[in-house]
């Protein structure tokens, strides 16, 4: 009995013998790790649903970023479209001018419409032009609108009024054709002595015919003896 008392005392003791207390403290072990594996990480969000909630930001901010950078080429396409249609539209109205020198806005909308007559199908042109940047295009290219003075009684449409010059050619006639559209911005129609005389006035005296007659066939039209702008001759 006394042996066996002894043998369960030595059992019991902590650290006695390798074998003997290596048990125990696995066991403390294995129930320790079962503790902390049992604990949640966080009460009010549990793992799953908080790396649900950053993948799916994660995603977002992929389909942000995408969208965005989608919309910056789309935006950089129009805005080459557009200066294209421009450069196109600046070249026809400054070569058609350079060769008209005056026209109505009616009469540049149907020359305009027999140039995209005679383009390819597709052509950038035919993305839709409307009055107004017609308008505008005209003015930017260094033409000037001549507000003629129209007769109360003229039966002239809007489009009709609206006259438009080329104001610098870059030849040695510009200053003579400055004058001309002066004298229209002051009167719907004009007698040739007239015209004549202002420009010996402000050209010099060595003023000849040739050059008169070249201005106004630059810029003008005649009827019954007096001369008009191009554009404003009534029918």
């Amino acid at each position: 009995n006394h042996a066996s008392l002894e043998n369960d005392h030595r059992r019991r003791r902590p650290g006695a013998g390798a074998g003997a207390g290596a048990e125990p403290q696995t066991s403390g072990n294995s129930l320790l790790a079962i503790k902390i594996k049992e604990e949640p990480l966080s009460e009010d969000e549990p793992m799953d649903t908080w790396l649900g909630r950053r993948a799916a930001n994660g995603i977002h901010s992929d389909e942000s970023s995408r969208d965005s950078v989608d919309e910056r080429l789309a935006a950089r396409s129009q805005g080459d479209q557009a200066k294209q249609v421009s450069a196109e539209l600046r070249a026809f109205i400054f070569g058609t001018l350079r060769k008209h020198y005056v026209l109505s806005l009616s009469e540049l909308k149907r020359l305009f419409n027999l140039h995209l007559a005679s383009l390819p199908p597709g052509h950038i042109l035919f993305s839709g032009i409307s009055d107004r940047m017609l308008q505008e295009i005209v003015l930017d290219c260094g033409c000037k609108q001549i507000l003629v003075p129209f007769p109360p009684q003229t039966t002239a449409s809007a489009d009709e009024q609206k006259i438009f010059a080329l104001w610098e050619a870059g030849d040695a006639f510009d200053q003579h054709r400055q004058i001309l559209l002066e004298i229209f911005s002051k009167n719907y129609r004009v007698r040739r002595n007239v015209i004549q005389s202002k420009l010996c006035q402000d050209v010099g005296d060595n003023l000849c015919k040739p050059d008169v007659d070249k201005v106004l066939k630059d810029c003008c039209a005649s009827h019954g003896g007096m001369w008009y702008l191009k554009g404003t001759l009534p029918s």
